[in-house]
């Protein structure tokens, strides 16, 4: 029927006036494709008034025959034909299955619409029943990851079903849509699993030659954070990453490492692919620097000139870096134990620009910024006091590892600040019962040696009452740690009831054991002359190291050397006069270095050789302090040491010992009457030591006598110490211990983020028989020296490492080192 027809049946051609824009707007369906044109019948004298926005199907409409140029129409009301058909063949019409097809896929973009726009989770979880394409499920997980989810959308059914539909289309899903889907999934920290895990492992290997750079960091970034650890799926994203390396713009290398590393999967062939592709450090943003080498240091990789060259262009960088890049630059190179002076000093002089500024840094980066200075044993007062005040005003905020990290470290550097002191035993009570054992340990280390009772809040009673009730979870380094600061403070109860006498009875076992383990190889080592199968050596070894007690503390300590007939009389004028000799010697370093590690860090060791009752003299005698053994190796002088959190051939007292064995007295095996060895060390004696101490003395019966004292403590606040100044470059470079920076272009471009092209294939080889097979770039089999040895400094206390730039990286020229 036709819109005349219809109009007709209706009576409304009665009406004085037909207004053809409302018929139009009602009966548009009817009119599309129907009308073609009128009989060319006169109106009589109905007006007609045409609608401005005529629709375009109106131009088939003979406009000729309808309208007269006063567009009214004349004669009598017209009669409709039916519409004239078109020659040619007949349009089909679409199936029922076609329409609903289409419907289908026009939803699903409507889906997308909403979900892209979502701004909650509600949104996105209510559009989960309808979801059904690739593409749009993955939106969806993607999108999770954008808007704030908190944890009872994991346990939401929706949220399940949707997991159930990213499964059950993951063999439709392309690179991009795994990529997305698990970088939501990561974004909100889902550990949950499931089925899928195990499918999208699978889909990831049948699609990993898709894979471009981002989709392969974002895929390692989820994994990460999803702890998802599927060999075959990591394996098949770390080759693509190596093969594809040479497009990776920063952002993706430092991405993978981090990855790698939170995943703790040491993967050397990237780390070697890293070094080999000469990276452009100059283009890393401070977070990207900050996150390679925070990855670098926690898979245990260490290579000097790449985190030197990092470091370099870090520096560069100091005023971008936020508090908690600065303070995992410095965690990691600490882990790295690589002293990198230039970004160091960088780090402390950035703090002192950024004045007040660091009072609102959070506790985790003030503490862990000075626990990475204090174990790489740097002095630095100002950075100290600044660092201490702003954890002072920030103490409501300090975790009970935050309080024990900053105290220990301000205790290995020597810098006592009574504020912190009482603000810390205040929080520390306040918090006793979250402390681990480890942190009570430390806090009791740093209290003794500052000796700081803490009386006014009672934190050594608190200390002693939460020890006893958690004296199982107790490791025993951290008990004999405890035990020692409560005996020197004369907390500890003599002699021991109750409670504190099952510490006692405890920390006997440990003491009994450990004597039993250390005489029973000196013994056997004594009757083979000094020299135990290798064996032996292992087995003794492997048992003190696993038993993990560094030192028994000063009151173990005591009774270990009593016990062997090793402790020296406090009566012997040796004694008085070995501890004027370490202070002469302490005062000597301070006038070149006011800041030297002999003054606050390293123990020294005065020994003396000769015969009891002699007036003429000692045989021989000297002072060594720990560091690089130049007495040689110890086990070539019969005496075997041990790997106590570092390797200990270079402590003060191992150093004495094979100098004297390494005299001729000692050398002729004929020991004569009288012969006496003193030893008196600055520190507590390690285990491996005291270890070392008894092979001597099984070996050589009644001559050795050692006394030592507590170490350096402090009663009064420091007076702290000005930075000095950075020792000036030879050919007057204004960057220290580096060649001067070329400046980047300024262009406002982002390069951390800009990704290479992909390199010609005439530039590249093969290393396959295959043609087809993954590339390599030319020289990759080479890879130049990855372990570049450190320069040595020789000094009369034997050499030392600078850990400065010890030669030219191969990513840089050697005319930058040359005009150094």
């Amino acid at each position: 029927m036709t819109v005349g027809h219809q109009l007709i049946s209706e009576g409304r051609w009665m009406q004085p006036e037909v207004d053809l824009l409302q018929a139009g707007n009602s009966y548009r369906p009817a009119i599309m494709g129907q009308i073609t044109y009128f009989h060319n019948t006169p109106v009589w004298g109905v007006p007609l008034r045409l609608p401005l926005n005529w629709p375009p199907w109106v131009g088939r409409v003979d406009s000729r025959r309808l309208l007269t140029p006063a567009m009214e129409w004349f004669g009598p009301a017209p009669l409709f034909a039916e519409p004239k058909r078109r020659e040619g063949p007949r349009l089909s019409r679409k199936s029922a299955e076609e329409l609903e097809i289409e419907e289908a896929r026009n939803r699903q973009k409507e889906l997308q619409e909403i979900i892209v726009t979502a701004e909650n989770v509600e949104t996105i979880l209510s559009t989960v029943r309808e979801l059904e394409g690739a593409i749009v499920i993955s939106t969806a997980l993607h999108r999770l990851g954008k808007v704030k989810v908190s944890a009872h959308v994991f346990r939401d059914p929706r949220f399940h079903l949707l997991l159930e539909r990213f499964k059950s289309r993951l063999p439709f899903f392309g690179s991009r849509q795994i990529a997305n889907s698990l970088h939501g999934l990561g974004a909100i920290s889902y550990r949950g699993g499931g089925a899928w895990v195990e499918m999208v492992s699978i889909q990831t290997q049948r699609r990993i030659h898709e894979f471009e750079p981002q989709h392969v960091s974002n895929t390692l970034w989820a994994c990460a954070r999803m702890q998802l650890q599927e060999p075959l799926m990591l394996r098949a994203l770390t080759c693509r990453a190596i093969e594809d390396i040479d497009r990776f713009c920063p952002l993706d290398i430092s991405i993978c490492t981090w990855a790698f590393a939170t995943l703790k999967h040491r993967e050397a062939e990237w780390l070697r692919a890293v070094v080999r592709a000469r990276c452009e450090f100059a283009d890393f943003s401070p977070q990207n620097m900050s996150n390679f080498v925070w990855g670098l240091s926690t898979l245990g990789f260490r290579h000097d000139n790449m985190v030197l060259a990092v470091g370099r262009e870090a520096a560069r960088k100091i005023r971008d870096f936020i508090p908690q890049e600065l303070s995992n630059f410095s965690w990691a190179l600490a882990t790295m134990d690589l002293c990198d002076n230039l970004i160091l000093r960088a780090i402390a002089e950035e703090v002192d620009r950024r004045g007040d500024e660091v009072n609102s840094w959070d506790p985790q980066s003030l503490s862990n910024m000075m626990w990475a200075y204090a174990t790489l044993a740097l002095k630095d007062d100002p950075l100290f006091q600044r660092l201490l005040d702003a954890s002072i005003a920030r103490i409501e905020d300090h975790d009970t590892q935050n309080l024990a990290n900053t105290s220990w470290a301000a205790a290995m550097v020597g810098f006592r600040y009574s504020r912190w002191l009482d603000a810390c035993a205040r929080k520390a009570v306040e918090k006793i019962q979250e402390c681990q054992t480890l942190h009570l340990a430390q806090l009791a280390f740093a209290f003794a040696r500052f000796v700081a009772k803490g009386d006014q809040h009672q934190f050594l009673p608190t200390l002693l009452k939460e020890t006893l009730r958690r004296l199982e979870e107790f490791p025993p380094q951290s008990l004999f740690d405890v035990h020692d600061a409560l005996v020197f403070f004369q907390a500890f109860p003599a002699p021991p009831s109750g409670e504190c006498l099952r510490m006692e009875r405890r920390l006997s076992e440990h003491f009994e054991d450990t004597a039993r383990t250390l005489e029973t190889f000196a013994r056997r080592s004594a009757e083979r002359g000094g020299r135990p199968s290798m064996e032996e050596v292992t087995k003794y070894q492997r048992s003190v190291e696993q038993a993990d007690i560094v030192t028994l503390g000063e009151h173990w300590t005591l009774a270990f050397l009593k016990r062997f007939g090793l402790l020296c009389s406090s009566e012997d004028r040796f004694i008085h006069s070995a501890r004027r000799r370490i202070l002469d010697f302490r005062d000597e370093a301070s006038v070149t270095d006011p800041v030297s590690r002999s003054i606050f860090h390293r123990a020294q060791c005065v020994w003396q050789l000769g015969i009891q009752g002699d007036t003429d003299g000692a045989l021989a005698d000297g002072l060594f302090e720990s560091g690089e053994p130049v007495a040689g190796a110890p086990a070539g002088h019969g005496l075997y040491v041990c790997r106590l959190r570092h390797t200990r051939e270079g402590d003060a007292e191992i150093q004495a010992l094979c100098a004297a064995l390494d005299t001729s007295v000692m050398r002729s095996g004929r020991v004569p009457e009288g012969l006496k060895l003193n030893l008196h060390l600055s520190d507590v004696p390690c285990v491996s030591c005291l270890g070392c101490t008894l092979q001597f003395q099984c070996r050589f019966p009644g001559v050795l006598q050692i006394s030592f004292d507590r170490g350096r403590v402090q009663s009064e606040d420091s007076r702290p110490i000005p930075r000095p100044p950075p020792p000036p470059s030879k050919r007057g470079n204004p960057v220290p211990y580096a060649p001067l920076p070329t400046t980047p272009p300024h262009d406002g471009v982002d390069r951390s983020m800009v990704r290479k092209e992909r390199p010609k294939d005439e530039d590249r080889t093969s290393f396959y028989l295959n043609p087809l097979a993954p590339r390599r770039p030319d020289g990759a089999s080479k890879g130049g020296e990855e372990a570049v040895p450190h320069k040595l400094v020789h000094g009369r206390n034997g050499s030392q490492q600078t850990y400065y730039f010890s030669s030219a990286p191969s990513f840089y020229g050697s005319d930058d080192y040359e005009a150094c």
